[in-house]
């Protein structure tokens, strides 16, 4: 990805993992499926529901297909605020009011998501009106939070491929907007590396790339072959089950977050649902067909394709693994080859305690507690203690392979 895309990914709502290029099984969130293939949409059978869950869902459509299908609402303001808005036929679709999201979007200021977007504007617009940069912090967190009902929405069925897709590109536009209201032109494109008029192009380009279906595997086979080779309602189903199992990744993300399931809790459920999704697969598809979508029984079994391990490219590693790999020369696949996946997941932990610990010092920053040469001390001080857990669990060879020759001890 391209640095200046990634810039206004990141402003506009990048750290979900339903958006671009999904890795099977990380222990993260996925990345949306894109384009549709032409693939007609034969629905199999499916468990009865009561009554009462055939109208909620029947209501979401309808709310979904007015929003899909009508040009962009115009944004409500907040209490007269001209820096604050809502967008409205978002919260027409997902049936919410602007008071919960008031009530609700305060828990995503220490996400890494905003405390990275609220970093990058710290360091871009020094001189920033204090009343924009509250602005900025409330519509940013809205966006986190609109963004987080939509992918409970589409993961539980409740909105289609299309609806999902059409939405995230209205909310994306509208935060990026909501910019161009508060900077001049020349600091927008200081902020996101573009200028305002590049937004909407990147945005359109970037949601037009996304797969229909991002649990295919096989790079050998394009997207359109496997689509002939496959009956759509097979393909539409495994996506459902898929689907299935990523919500459920992020419900226990979102319990071990709140510290209600332990991570050896998590480790089992994870692998169950993971189970369950490659159980099904085996159940509906035959071997060809496996092979045809995922390359290989192997690589069903694996969630990764049996070709040569490509570089690591994005946040990919991030997404997949849960932390970052620091050798150039290392990919993925090959550090989930080499070492074993409970040290992956202690890494994964150390990881992200550090990455929420430096949450917390950059909200005591902003709120003016502590001064800037604190903060990069004791950023130090947990970069030591990453390290040192790290080693902790790792041979040398295997530091080695995730953090390169600059961290092993001689």
């Amino acid at each position: 990805m391209r640095k200046r895309d990634k810039v206004i990914l990141i402003g506009l709502f990048f750290g979900f993992a339903l958006f671009m290029g999904i890795v099977l099984y990380p222990g993260d969130k996925p990345a949306v499926d894109g384009q549709g293939t032409g693939i007609p949409k034969e629905q199999p059978a499916q468990k009865s529901r009561s009554t009462a869950d055939l109208k909620k869902s029947a209501a979401m459509s309808s709310q979904a297909h007015e929003a899909a299908s009508a040009p962009p609402a115009e944004n409500a303001s907040s209490d007269g605020d001209p820096y604050i808005s809502y967008p409205e036929n978002i919260l027409k679709m997902l049936d919410i009011d602007m008071e919960k999201i008031i009530e609700e979007r305060d828990r995503f200021k220490n996400t890494v998501t905003h405390v990275e977007w609220m970093d990058r504007i710290n360091e871009v617009l020094k001189n920033l009106d204090p009343k924009k940069k509250e602005a900025m912090i409330q519509n940013h967190t809205t966006l986190l939070y609109l963004k987080d009902l939509l992918n409970d929405a589409y993961l539980s069925g409740k909105i289609d491929h299309d609806t999902f897709i059409k939405a995230v590109t209205d909310l994306m536009k509208w935060h990026q907007q909501t910019y161009q209201t508060m900077l001049t032109a020349s600091e927008y494109e200081a902020l996101y590396e573009i200028t305002p008029e590049a937004a909407n192009d990147i945005i359109d380009g970037v949601m037009e790339a996304a797969p229909r279906y991002s649990y295919i595997l096989n790079q050998q086979i394009p997207a359109e072959e496997v689509a002939e080779k496959v009956q759509g309602y097979k393909l539409e189903e495994v996506d459902s089950h898929f689907k299935k199992m990523i919500l459920e990744r992020d419900q226990i993300g979102k319990k071990i977050g709140e510290g209600s399931m332990t991570l050896e809790q998590a480790r089992a459920a994870l692998q169950k649902s993971q189970a369950a999704f490659i159980e099904r697969c085996k159940d509906l598809l035959t071997e060809e067909e496996i092979n045809t979508i995922f390359g290989s029984v192997a690589a069903l079994e694996t969630g990764g394709a049996q070709t040569e391990p490509p570089a690591v490219l994005g946040n990919s590693d991030e997404i997949e693994l849960g932390f970052k790999i620091e050798n150039p020369d290392t990919s993925i696949d090959l550090v989930k080859t080499k070492i074993d996946k409970t040290k992956l997941e202690d890494i994964k932990f150390f990881y992200q305690q550090r990455a929420r610990e430096r949450e917390e010092l950059i909200a005591r920053l902003d709120a003016g507690e502590i001064k800037e040469d604190v903060v990069e001390n004791t950023s130090n001080e947990m970069d030591a203690a990453f390290e040192e857990n790290c080693r902790g669990i790792l041979t040398d060879g295997e530091y080695q392979l995730i953090f390169g020759n600059a961290g092993v001890q001689q």
